[in-house]
């Protein structure tokens, strides 16, 4: 699908309105940002030449589709929670990215957001202890109703304007969103599938997997060549494990970032290995079976090339935002609204086929003397049920179906039940009146035949019961034998 031309702005403000509702957020592929904040700036030098992992800030990283954000909160001295990078902090502020993100979920109720928390201790300058700084914040009257509780069963239309906190610190009894536990920062593929998410619940899903590759310091010879593999290793995981039930759900963590250059990282040491880990996700993603990616964490996305650097920061955003719709159905709001249509028509066409088959059932059970009076009429209710029933299948696949397309459900309910009690009320006068034998010849003077149910008759049918009114007056039910009887 050829989505890359179709991520403008515009676009990627409302990307994951196309996604289905009912896909597991697991199995979505979700381009981040690592160390988000970082776009934003610094008051000094260091942060330019050792912390900076973005190019673009926190809220134009919404705007090019980014869903998932690394946030790296310490406490200040002026009492709020700032975004670092290790010891060099940031010009972003934890409440300020938080309001950021609601305000844009506020305007495009689609999306949804998935946060990557880690305490930077290592800057910490305030009194007050970061666990209660972030819980009042988390706990705000204007931000509390925007944090979804983990489950790993989470799907896209639980998280729709939603924010997903996962926290690799335990600052709480209860998280608000969920804790990560087993956290692996290096290549070991046994320590990388321990991790686990904990959700603030007590059920069977409050708790699910977590994979992940993190491994950061790219600086030693062949090192490049290990984080490659480790984030490929990952990617065939998650692109050949497409849930379709919670028992195998998955979440996953696939970090792009790392730095080269040295063994102190630097900024142009995260743009050199951008330069290698793009590239060989985005060559993964043409050569092999579309899949999901998890959550992948990049450096300098949005811009193709950063100090010289070619990082395609920007392609690899479009390729991952892509790439959901290579493996999961592309809607449009046609398709939802076609969608939800259909079910509501097939619920209303299951239960008018139920009571239709209720009828027919009582009529020649409980009416068998006249039950074959009502046949047509019954075979007539049967032939309008599956000619709607195959125009709205129809309409289903060509994705035409609208709010304006009705059943008479109603109507042809009532139908059926005025069918029946007809047929009741005939057999009761059957029962009442008697039969009077085979029909003799017509001494009695001229007469005319009735069904039943009433209908003129051009003769008696044989084998069934006919009403005989007399020119005299008189009435008669007869059995017309059948032929060689």
């Amino acid at each position: 699908m050829a989505l890359l031309g179709l991520n403008t702005c515009a676009f990627a403000d409302n990307w994951m309105s196309h996604l289905p509702d009912e896909t597991y957020v697991a199995a979505v592929s979700i381009p981040g940002t690592h160390d988000s904040g970082t776009g934003n700036g610094f008051d000094g030098f260091l942060g330019e030449t050792f912390a900076r992992t973005q190019d673009i800030s926190f809220g134009d990283q919404w705007k090019i589709g980014i869903r998932a954000f690394d946030l790296r909160p310490c406490t200040t001295k002026d009492g709020y929670l700032n975004i670092n990078h290790g010891i060099v902090a940031t010009k972003l502020r934890f409440d300020d990215a938080l309001y950021q993100l609601r305000d844009s979920l506020i305007a495009n109720p689609s999306e949804f957001v998935v946060i990557h928390l880690l305490h930077e201790d290592s800057g910490d300058n305030g009194d007050t202890p970061y666990e209660t700084m972030l819980m009042e914040l988390l706990q705000r009257d204007d931000l509390k109703d925007f944090f979804v509780d983990f489950r790993k069963d989470l799907k896209v239309s639980d998280m729709r304007g939603k924010m997903l906190i996962l926290s690799r610190d335990k600052y709480a009894s209860k998280p608000v969103g969920g804790f990560m536990s087993n956290w692996c920062g290096y290549i070991d593929w046994n320590q990388q599938t321990r991790g686990v998410i904990t959700g603030a619940g007590t059920g069977a899903y409050s708790t699910g997997a977590l994979y992940m590759q993190d491994f950061s310091d790219t600086h030693e010879e062949g090192a490049v060549d290990v984080k490659i593999g480790g984030i490929q290793k990952l990617l065939d995981y998650t692109t050949t494990h497409i849930p379709t039930s919670p028992v195998q759900i998955v979440w996953a963590y696939n970090f792009a970032s790392a730095y080269c250059n040295g063994s102190i990282s630097t900024s142009d040491g995260y743009r050199e290995n951008a330069s290698y880990t793009h590239a060989a996700i985005l060559d993964y993603l043409k050569t092999h079976q579309a899949g999901p990616t998890g959550i992948i964490l990049m450096d300098y996305v949005g811009v193709d090339e950063s100090k010289g650097y070619a990082t395609r920061g920007a392609e690899l955003v479009d390729s991952i935002i892509a790439n959901n719709f290579k493996y999961l159905e592309y809607e449009t709001e046609e398709s939802r609204i076609n969608k939800a249509v259909y079910a509501d028509l097939s619920t209303i066409l299951k239960t008018l086929n139920r009571e239709y088959s209720s009828a027919s059932r009582k009529i020649n059970s409980e009416c068998p003397d006249v039950a074959a009076d009502y046949t047509d009429e019954l075979e007539s209710i049967k032939a309008c049920l599956d000619s709607i029933d195959a125009e709205v299948d129809s309409l289903y696949e060509h994705v035409l179906l609208t709010e304006d397309y009705t059943i008479d459900s109603e109507g042809l309910s009532a139908q059926i039940s005025a069918l029946v009690d007809e047929a009741l009320k005939a057999q009761a006068e059957f029962e009442a009146t008697g039969i009077d034998g085979i029909a003799d010849e017509e001494e009695n003077g001229a007469c005319t035949y009735y069904s039943v149910s009433g209908k003129r008759l051009v003769a008696p049918r044989e084998g069934q019961i006919t009403i005989v009114k007399y020119s005299n007056g008189k009435v008669k039910k007869i059995i017309m034998p059948r032929k060689g009887k």
